[in-house]
């Protein structure tokens, strides 16, 4: 995807894409012929009929014959986005690791149809590549993988590392990270590094279960603050529990959150950076989506605004290369001894054929190249899946609109049990992560997270469509 024709293309169908989106076209207007956009914007009729195919594979128009394309979807007619979230605003003990249990049990059960996706489709990911750089480290690093490595990580590779921060407005050395067997380690290192047991930590509302869980197994509390389905935690009440003395510790999902798909805009980065840094509160950013953005920029981190560094910044690349390998990593210098030392009480240091595969992967390979594609996909799939819920949930379903990431956050009618309708779906070889899984305090029954990680093929449509007949039985039924 990086010939001049390529970038035409999708530059051109980004541009009517917007006019969609900000009314200019609306539903049943015809569209500029094939022809039209060949003549006024310079391009081949095969790159005009490119542009047409893209915008129709996003759902966003439609081919009618011996007619021309019209506008078939727009943002107007996208479901109603999620209310801000209004969470207790005491600190509350964890105990959602049973629950998470049960729904791993069931994602791995022959002939499902998961809507869970945690990391994209193989059909999407560089597996020959990596195959290949598999194939060189065995053979080149004959004996480099058996014994320990550097605790901080092997060098080459943080450099990668280290130079990609430039992409989120980073510029860090090598010897400023930790290398760890993915992010929740990392996670997990930090929250060890920064609090204690019986620490208040403050988080999303809804957030990923993983971090919940990280916070559970610590022994430590979650301070829920309120957050906006599009631009993410109020600041305002985070700032009324640090005058309250209330918070240990923050942990955030900085770009794309899991699973609401916001996004901190650049401004409230900057203003969270310095909040921290004026009541000494160190924070957790974790990054893992930061790459998957649909937009042309890659959104920046907290960590570029951080002039006190009291940002531990975490990620990894199990959302865009391969989760199996579990290589993510943390970058602070403030607390780097403590960190390495964490790490090594916690691990005794990352698997070193993973880090040598990585390495060689990204000395042939650059993350752009790769990413482009993937962020493509992702998209296009994340409003086909939109578009499918809207079609066969009920007609009050609030629905997020995610700029990147892997996540669709769905609010049902408050008398829909989620719990109730996952054991229904198991029922027809259905599995999707029920909301109270996002939560510290029992709330979000009525919502489930839905991943955008898988093509949207016959099974995963009929998989939503199915699930549409379950929620509407349970309303029929006032159960």
């Amino acid at each position: 995807m990086n010939t001049r024709k390529d970038f035409l293309y999708l530059q051109l169908a980004d541009r009517i894409e917007a006019l969609i989106s900000n009314g200019t076209y609306t539903i049943g207007d015809k569209l500029p012929s094939v022809r039209s956009l060949h003549e006024e914007h310079g391009v081949s009729i095969s790159t005009a009929l490119q542009v047409y195919l893209h915008l129709e594979r996003k759902g966003w128009v439609e081919a009618r014959e011996k007619s021309g394309y019209y506008v078939h979807y727009s943002r107007e007619t996208m479901p109603r986005l999620p209310k801000v979230s209004d969470p207790a605003k005491t600190a509350s003990i964890v105990n959602i690791s049973g629950r998470v249990a049960i729904i791993r049990h069931t994602t791995g059960r022959k002939g499902m149809i998961s809507l869970i996706g945690a990391s994209p489709h193989l059909s999407l990911l560089p597996v020959n590549k990596l195959n290949k750089a598999l194939r060189q480290a065995a053979r080149e690093e004959k004996t480099t993988y058996i014994p320990y490595g550097d605790i901080d990580g092997h060098l080459p590779l943080r450099r990668h590392i280290a130079r990609h921060s430039l992409a989120w407005g980073g510029s860090v050395a090598a010897d400023d990270m930790v290398v760890t067997n993915g992010a929740i380690e990392a996670i997990t290192i930090c929250l060890r590094t920064i609090a204690k047991a019986g620490d208040t930590i403050a988080i999303e509302s809804p957030t990923f279960f993983g971090l919940l869980q990280a916070i559970e197994n610590l022994g430590m509390k979650a301070l829920e603050i309120p957050t906006d389905p599009v631009t993410g935690i109020s600041l305002d009440h985070l700032e009324d529990a640090f005058r309250r003395k209330k918070v240990a510790a923050c942990l955030f999902i900085s770009n794309y959150s899991n699973p609401l798909g916001c996004l901190i805009p650049d401004d409230a980065k900057k203003q969270l950076a310095r909040m921290i840094e004026k009541y000494n509160i160190p924070l957790i950013e974790d990054d893992v989506y930061g790459d998957l953005h649909f937009a042309p920029e890659r959104p920046r981190a907290i960590k570029s605004y951080d002039r006190a560094d009291l940002v531990l910044y975490c990620s990894s690349y199990s959302k865009n290369i391969a989760a199996g390998l579990r290589v993510g990593w943390i970058i602070n210098r403030r607390y780097h001894d403590r960190l390495a030392q964490m790490k090594f009480m916690s691990s005794a240091g990352t698997g070193m054929l993973p880090q040598l595969v990585f390495t060689r992967f990204l000395d042939q390979q650059r993350m752009d190249l790769h990413l482009k594609p993937l962020r493509q996909a992702l998209h296009v799939q994340t409003l086909q899946m939109t578009r499918a819920i809207q079609q066969y949930f009920p007609a009050d379903t609030r629905l997020t609109r995610p700029q990147g990431g892997m996540s669709l956050w769905a609010v049902l009618p408050r008398k829909v049990d989620s719990w109730a309708l996952h054991r229904q779906a198991l029922d027809h070889h259905i599995t999707f992560t029920p909301g109270t899984l996002f939560s510290s305090q029992d709330k979000y029954n009525h919502c489930l997270r839905l991943s955008n990680a898988n093509p949207l093929d016959d099974d995963q449509t009929w998989a939503i469509q199915m699930l549409g007949k379950l929620i509407q039985k349970q309303l029929d039924s006032g159960s």
